[in-house]
Order: structure tokens, then sequence, then C-alpha cells
């Protein structure tokens, strides 16, 4: 990256379609159903991503916030000729070339090699993301439905509506403030989070979202906030609320296509991880409740769920995930002990007091590791502080 960039930076069916009559459509639906519910797996979850009506201009402000090509006929090709643009599409192109680089090309071999392929198509979790969806989506290429929570605000999908105004072109420096260091470390810093994402021009995670997207090869078809209702579905909103009703669950759902061409969905809420998120009474632990045989990463966790008050949650993720990629962050080592099989990589060492983050030592993990474990050619979670080829990752699988 140029030195002058970073001065200006940092100062279809089942069932084959036949004429069945209606007691054999009765039939067919006991024999495939009711078991599914009796096991208690809420059908939601098995449901692919439903077709939504697709508005090209998500597509379009996708690649404009990404400094790509849009289409000519798009509201947004005359600002592409912007010289300010000139200098984002310059700014981005640098950036993604590392990311691509130094992140997605060494992650994506390594997954091949080491991550387990069962339950390919199943939910994709992040808990405590930040703004993470490349790592989410390489290591987990196959999910219809990608789920990620963090603290950090989701932002206001009508704002990027708003292409007659300088809002688009005068908002690309808080964002690539936002997401130049991740590039450069895969990793997100909660304090550029907390000044870049509250910006008034693009605020939120999802211009940072949209933009990983599209670099990522993936089309936008519709995005829109969202909030937890009552009964635990998510409710579509027509931009972000003025005014946020004290104790809801606001987020942002995004429908995007594979580079396969499938239907696929991205949720992003904007919610504290604690007992009432998992807990059945509430909104949304009615939401999370349905989740189950899915595939969990956790990433730079602050030790969260090595404390008490959130051993819920921890057993929730252990009872509802059928493989764990995490670094030492996570979930504690010990309890994966019985009932997976667990492999290592890279080097364990805790990672030093952050902010709102005091680490947490395993003696039966530095044990494990003591053993020798092979190397992990990318940076992953805190190691990325005592520099290259300090990070470690589990991979874990149920048995």
């Amino acid at each position: 990256m140029k030195t002058n960039q970073n001065k200006r930076l940092y100062g279809k069916s089942l069932i084959r379609k036949k004429p069945v009559d209606i007691a054999n459509r009765i039939l067919i639906f006991c024999i495939l159903v009711f078991p599914i519910m009796a096991a208690g797996v809420n059908l939601t979850c098995l449901m692919q991503p439903r077709d939504v009506a697709v508005d090209p201009y998500w597509n379009d402000v996708a690649r404009y916030l990404a400094g790509m090509e849009v289409r000519e006929k798009s509201v947004l090709w005359e600002k592409t000729k912007e010289p300010r643009y000139s200098e984002h599409r310059r700014f981005m192109d640098g950036l993604w070339d590392k990311i691509q680089k130094s992140t997605i090309d060494i992650i994506e071999p390594w997954r091949d090699r080491n991550v387990p392929s069962s339950g390919s198509r199943a939910t994709a979790f992040y808990p405590l993301s930040g703004a993470d969806f490349i790592n989410l989506h390489t290591i987990f290429p196959g999910s219809r439905r990608y789920l990620m929570i963090a603290m950090e605000p989701e932002g206001d999908a009508s704002v990027l509506k708003d292409h007659q105004s300088r809002r688009l072109i005068d908002g690309l420096v808080p964002v690539e403030r936002s997401i130049y260091l991740y590039g450069v470390n895969n990793y997100f810093q909660s304090k550029v989070m907390s000044q870049e994402m509250t910006n008034r021009l693009l605020p939120g995670t999802v211009p940072a979202l949209l933009i990983f997207m599209a670099r990522m090869g993936l089309g936008i078809k519709s995005v829109d906030n969202v909030f937890i209702g009552d009964s635990g579905d998510l409710v579509s909103l027509p931009g972000s609320p003025a005014a946020k009703e004290k104790g809801k669950i606001y987020g942002i759902r995004i429908f995007f296509t594979g580079r396969d061409g499938s239907s696929r969905e991205l949720v992003y809420l904007s919610m504290k991880i604690g007992p009432r998120s998992v807990d059945p009474s509430t909104p949304e632990g009615k939401y999370l409740g349905r989740l189950n045989g899915m595939k969990t990463m956790m990433k730079s966790a602050v030790y969260l769920l090595h404390h008490r008050p959130f051993d819920g949650v921890r057993d929730f993720i252990l009872k509802r995930s059928i493989i764990m990629v995490q670094d030492d962050s996570g979930i504690p080592y010990r309890f994966f002990t019985r009932g997976w099989k667990v492999s290592l990589y890279g080097k364990y060492r805790p990672a030093m007091a952050l902010k709102y983050c005091m680490p947490v030592s395993q003696p039966d993990l530095k044990e494990q590791y003591g053993a020798g474990v092979p190397p992990l050619p990318f940076n992953f979670g805190y190691g990325i502080l005592f520099g290259p080829g300090q990070s470690n990752i589990m991979v874990a699988k149920k048995i």
C-alpha cells in the first residue's frame, strides 16, 4: 500500500412430482416430516433461503463500495467517473490483492485438507464476529445460511439507497479506515470498528459486509433491516428505525447468490451475547433455538465463554454444533475431550491483556501443543498480536 494512502487513512423438491391422490400425499408427509418433528428439529432451519425480489441496485452499490465496475445503466455509473472514486478503486484493488494473497489464497487449501466437509450446506454461525464475513465464508464456503452476531451497529439499508446526495462518495474514506487494518492483519480492532463504523455517512457493518461479498464474487439480491419479533421470527423494516425500541434485537439481512449461482442468506444481528441470548422465553432465544447441526467459528472471542455467566451460551453452541473452528479465545479445550475429534494447528500462546479482554491460560491445551502440532500458515485470532506464525486454531468434529 502506498505511503500517502496510509497517511490519509490513519491521520428443487425432495419428492419427484407425480400425480398422487390426497391419501398418498398425507402418507408421504407423515413418513418424511413427522420423524423430523418428533426429533425436535425446527423445520425452518431445513429450508433453503427463500426466493426474493431482486433489485439490481443492491449489487451495483456493493460493487461501487468495493471499488468495482457497475452496470452502465446503473444510477451509480456516473459516480464511478469522479476523481475521488478513482482513488477509492486504487485503494480497494491494492487492499484486496493483499487480502486475497495473504488470507484467502492460503486458507482455502488449508481448509480443504483440514476442515471436515460434512454438513457442508449447514448454517454457519459466528458469534462475536464483527464484520468478518471473509473468514466465515472462506472456512465454510458451502453454507446456504450465514449468521453473524456482534455488538457493532448493523447500519441502515435505506442510507445506501441515497444515491442522489454526496453521501456515498463522501462516505468512502471512513469505510476504507474501518477495513484497512483488517485487510493487512486479518484482524478487526475493536477501537477502529467503534470509531469508523459509527460514522454518520455510511454507518454500521453493512458497508464492509457488502464490500467483502462483492469482492468475493457473490451477487447481492436484496438488503433489508430486520428485527427479531416476539415469536422469534425476523421481521423486515423499510429502513433502520428512527428510534430503536428498547429490548429489541435489530440487524441486517442480505440475500445473495453464491459463486455457483445458489441462493444464500446472511443475517447480521447487533446484540450482546449472554444468558438472555439462549433463553427460550426471549425473542432472540426463540430465534437461535431454531438452529441445529450448525458449523461454528469463533475468532478473537475475548475468552467470553470461559466464564461462568456464559455457561448457557457455551452449552448451547456445543449442543447445536457439528463442527467447531476456533482459536483458544473461544470455548475452553476441556469441553472437547469427549465426543469430539480434535485437531490442533499453530502455536499456543494466550493473548496479551487487551481492553475488555483478560486472556485465560489453559494448561491442558498447552500440554497438547507441547507434543508438537502442524504449523498454521495464516494469521488468525489474537495470534497476530505476536507477529506472523504465532496464531492457533482448533478444528473439532462431533463424533
